[in-house]
């Protein structure tokens, strides 16, 4: 059974994929491997705690059948895409909108990075943290 609190708070009540403020009463589960491919990775089972993420319903709604890379790269086409669009185009040429094109990094990537930062880092026996060493 999936727990909504548990997965609501692994992203401090924000879209794992966008960043944008979620709510326990609005928020959406998203598999990461979705549902819908699970007949291929058998042995997974499909409901655990670390292939769930909160979402907001447009992040989930786009995200659907696709993997977190499909996910990206169906992102990262979305500039591409829009330039066909003649209202875009027009918008783009009178200075209304400007386009950013940059890495798709999802919210819960920069998380895990900030997390992983802020860990005590290991000692050498000299009292040195190893990441110092290395940086020498």
């Amino acid at each position: 059974m999936i727990n909504r609190e548990e997965i609501f708070a692994k992203c401090g009540g924000r879209c794992a994929y966008c960043g944008c403020e979620i709510t326990v009463k609005n928020f959406q589960v998203d598999h990461v491997l979705p549902k819908s491919r699970a007949h291929f990775e058998r042995e997974l089972d499909n409901d655990r705690t670390d292939n769930l993420l909160p979402t907001c319903r447009k992040c989930n709604n786009f995200k659907g059948p696709y993997r977190l890379e499909e996910y990206r790269r169906e992102l990262s086409l979305q500039v591409t895409r829009l330039r066909k669009n003649a209202q875009f185009d027009r918008a783009l040429r009178f200075g209304q909108v400007s386009i950013n094109e940059s890495p798709i990094v999802f919210h819960f990537e920069k998380c895990q990075h900030q997390a992983a930062e802020s860990r005590p880092q290991p000692l050498t026996p000299a009292g040195v943290p190893e990441t110092q060493l290395s940086k020498e």
